[in-house]
């Protein structure tokens, strides 16, 4: 049995946009002989920190305004990953950007997809005892507040439907709850999040 990678054979792509995101248009030869052309978001992959403070008592969130929806959004810190920047070393330098704060003890809780028409992944790194350690730097288009949110509402945040990478972010703490660890501040930590998800 052939796998769905098999029966489509892309052609070429050009780019058909380039702004704050790039659109590119990949054109494919399907399994029936027909030619069909797709619009594809590509670019740099993105990470997010899911950071707790001190005991996990609350999570590190950014308010900004957001121009899909059109209104402020509570998230979790993130942006685009560098060229030659690691999806962990990125999440540490858009925590540190965007609220202030820091963490020496993270887990990496894997990607996925950012969309079925995108070529980019999204990141989750998980800290644990995270401090303020200075003052957000933020590039030109950035302005919002540092939320803290209590660690017991997370869930039903996530939930909501309100938070951008909802998805991403309950995928990862499934995964660091089944996770093992040898640092005792993520030790912690998983004690307190298995104490968030039901079944626990």
């Amino acid at each position: 049995m052939s796998s769905s990678d098999e029966l489509w054979r892309k052609l070429w792509s050009t780019r058909a946009y380039k702004g704050f995101v790039t659109v590119n248009r990949d054109t494919y030869l399907e399994a029936d002989g027909s030619v069909t052309e797709w619009e594809v978001i590509a670019g740099p992959d993105s990470a997010a920190m899911l950071a707790f403070t001190e005991g996990g008592a609350d999570v590190v969130l950014f308010e900004q305004f957001r121009v899909g929806p059109g209104r402020t959004l509570l998230e979790l810190p993130g942006g685009y990953v560098n060229d030659g920047e690691t999806a962990e070393n990125a999440a540490h330098r858009e925590l540190a950007e965007e609220t202030g704060y820091h963490s020496a003890s993270v887990y990496y809780a894997g990607s996925e997809w950012w969309s079925a028409n995108s070529s980019k992944r999204k990141h989750l790194v998980i800290a644990a005892e995270a401090r303020l350690g200075g003052d957000p730097s933020w590039d030109p288009s950035e302005a919002g507040f540092v939320r803290l949110l209590p660690s017991d509402e997370l869930l039903d945040f996530l939930l909501s439907g309100e938070l951008t990478d909802a998805g991403l972010a309950c995928r990862g703490l499934m995964k660091f709850a089944v996770s093992d660890q040898e640092d005792a501040a993520l030790e912690k930590l998983q004690a307190t999040v298995r104490g968030l998800l039901p079944g626990y």
